[in-house]
């Protein structure tokens, strides 16, 4: 979760809280979606925007294609596994673009390379392409002045700073994974599970 960034983290949390707000068990992909239109700030927010989504004619079809058995009433829904797969292929995107943090636009390509899922059909209906994200994604970081292994919003941390041997064995292992000498599964798990426990 280290590695997630603060707009990162707040997507996820506003997804648990569009899904609380359907009275929905599980946090879905629909959700997600819900939640990187709702965190305009980021990248994911404004290739959104700039691709035309409206968050009310999101919120219409997300009503419309959700049925009324999704309906659970209070509590704290889990990821459902679909997200939890959006999350492992966010965490592949950041790995295949060289990025040492997950933000918003990961999670974002993460979610439209779920081709199963409420969103998927949400975006098929108002006839965007999986491809015209990642067009408008590399457009937006190549107009960003940030380096690629620095996140366009500092990573969130709940230790403060790291030490710098800390920093330095996990720049190493980052370097292993980019140069595909480290297992691309590596992690994987222990970061899904992290999520699910913060959220």
């Amino acid at each position: 979760m280290e590695r997630f960034t603060q707009r990162a983290r707040r997507v996820l949390s506003l997804a648990q809280e569009e899904a609380e707000r359907l009275q929905h068990g599980t946090i879905g992909t629909e959700h997600l979606l819900l939640g990187l239109m709702r965190e305009e700030g980021g990248v994911a927010g404004r290739v959104l925007q700039e691709l035309g989504l409206e968050l009310r004619r999101v919120e219409e079809l997300v009503n419309r294609l959700t049925d009324a058995d999704s309906r659970t009433g209070v509590g704290n829904p889990d990821l459902s596994e679909g997200t939890k797969k959006v999350l492992e292929l966010a965490v592949d995107e950041a790995r295949r673009m060289g990025h040492h943090y997950i933000g918003t636009e990961h999670l974002l390509l993460g979610l439209v390379r779920q081709q199963d899922g409420i969103a998927i059909e949400v975006l098929r209906r108002l006839s965007i392409s999986p491809e015209k994200f990642r067009r408008q994604t590399r457009r937006v970081l190549s107009e960003s002045p940030v380096q690629k292994t620095t996140p366009p919003e500092r990573p969130a941390s709940r230790r403060g700073d790291k030490t710098p041997l800390v920093d330095q064995l996990a720049t190493d292992l980052t370097a292993l994974a980019s140069e595909g000498k480290l297992d691309p599964v590596v992690g994987r798990e222990i970061e899904i599970e992290r999520v699910i426990q913060v959220l």
